[in-house]
């Protein structure tokens, strides 16, 4: 049986020559598997996840994934002692994971994972629990990411085992959010590409030590799938969407300062639209006689004006 345990992520060191032999196995892999489909992820993204995989199965003493073994299953990638089948998700970049990382406002943000609908809502693939990684890779000498499995003396390889959280939990919770819609990401806003769920760090459930993994059984997975809602926002995303729908009418004023002191936000919430925006607004509005000098005033006191400058 699983014992909780908050998550905080597990590091893996993946440089050195054993590293490197686990890098070229990945990428050898990927070639005899490429998996196609609008969700399946590109062969960089595809080759992140057999690594992780692969990373996980040697930790535990498991054999490697045989790519030409029979029973590949395309929906798990190993089936745990009790009989639960877990799936390796991983995504990575030049950054080590952060649980929390900066942004405007000087108000930190929450660390979410991210999963493709389809393979959340297709019955076919049908993993019971999946197990959250992140890969830190060194940084590219050009545009894009650094390609698998780049050389034996690089030193920035690591992979961040973060958690687990059941399929039917990340169904129940996460926030689907379609092809195109925007994400933040540190001082950038970005669009998503593909489909995607967000499902937040702080709520998976964490590893003391990598092999607590074999310990999940069915209650526990049934546990997990009957757990009370959890926001899935950053705490700084709660507060815009509050702040918006206060001005449809559809929050009292009273919910943002219930969200301030639950989430322990202390400071002013940024807007995603710059300062400027909104001064000008107010200007503009001044000059048709829908505003006074006083409303432009108490703008200044929550966010300045800013000049231009080289």
């Amino acid at each position: 049986m699983y014992k909780y345990h908050l998550p905080k992520p597990i590091v893996i060191d993946l440089s050195g020559e054993e590293g490197f032999e686990l890098r070229k196995k990945a990428v050898e892999f990927v070639e005899k598997t490429k998996v196609k489909g609008k969700e399946a992820g590109n062969v960089e993204e595809q080759t992140y996840g057999i690594l992780a995989e692969m990373v996980i199965r040697k930790m535990l003493g498991l054999p490697e994934p045989d790519p030409e073994g029979e029973d590949r299953e395309l929906g798990w990638d190993i089936k745990l002692p009790f009989g639960i089948k877990l799936d390796v998700k991983c995504r990575g970049g030049t950054l080590p994971f952060q649980e929390e990382y900066g942004g405007s406002g000087e108000l930190n943000r929450e660390a979410k994972h991210n999963f493709w609908a389809r393979q959340i809502w297709d019955e076919r693939l049908d993993a019971d629990i999946y197990l959250m990684t992140h890969l830190e890779t060194p940084k590219p000498e050009s545009a894009g990411k650094t390609p698998l499995p780049g050389t034996e003396r690089q030193r920035k390889w690591k992979l961040y085992v973060c958690g687990w959280v059941s399929k039917e939990r990340v169904k129940k919770e996460g926030v689907y959010l379609p092809r195109g819609a925007i994400t933040e990401q540190g001082n950038r806003w970005f669009p998503y590409r593909g489909h995607e769920i967000e499902f937040y760090n702080q709520h998976l459930n964490g590893l003391a030590q990598l092999k607590d993994i074999l310990e999940v059984d069915k209650k526990d997975v049934e546990e997990d799938e009957k757990k009370a809602m959890n926001l899935h926002l950053t705490s700084v995303d709660a507060i815009r969407i509050a702040i918006g729908l206060i001005g449809h009418g559809v929050l009292k004023e009273d919910v943002v300062e219930f969200l301030k002191e639950k989430l322990n936000v202390n400071g002013q919430v940024p807007p995603i639209l710059h300062p400027n925006q909104h001064h000008h607004l107010l200007k503009w509005l001044k000059d048709k006689g829908k505003v006074t000098e006083e409303d432009i005033k108490k703008l200044e006191k929550i966010m300045q004006e800013v000049a231009y400058s080289e």
